[in-house]
């Protein structure tokens, strides 16, 4: 079994290369730890993967804010809006 990912040296500078492999149903790679603290991540994060152009695959950060906190959110902009919101609901009932 190889190991999740090989440093070597090359051209100057050191190369990480990530073994894509099989757990059960999903293909994994493991990240490096210097790599996840250069992208200011940690275990449980989560990741957008998305493939550019050039087919580079890319990881971006995603921040998902819990459920109760949204409603939070909604109330009190329902609350700072309520006028708005009669206004628009009045516009709807004609």
């Amino acid at each position: 079994m190889w190991p999740p990912y090989i440093r070597w040296p090359r051209g100057g500078a050191v190369v990480t290369v990530i073994h894509v492999r099989r757990v059960g149903n999903s293909s994994v790679v493991t990240l490096p730890q210097d790599v996840m603290e250069q992208a200011h991540l940690r275990d449980g994060d989560l990741v957008q993967p998305r493939v550019d152009r050039s087919g580079r695959v890319v990881l971006e950060a995603v921040t998902v804010t819990p459920r109760e906190q949204r409603r939070e959110i909604i109330r009190n902009a329902a609350r700072r809006e309520r006028t708005v919101l009669r206004r628009l609901a009045e516009h709807d009932r004609q």
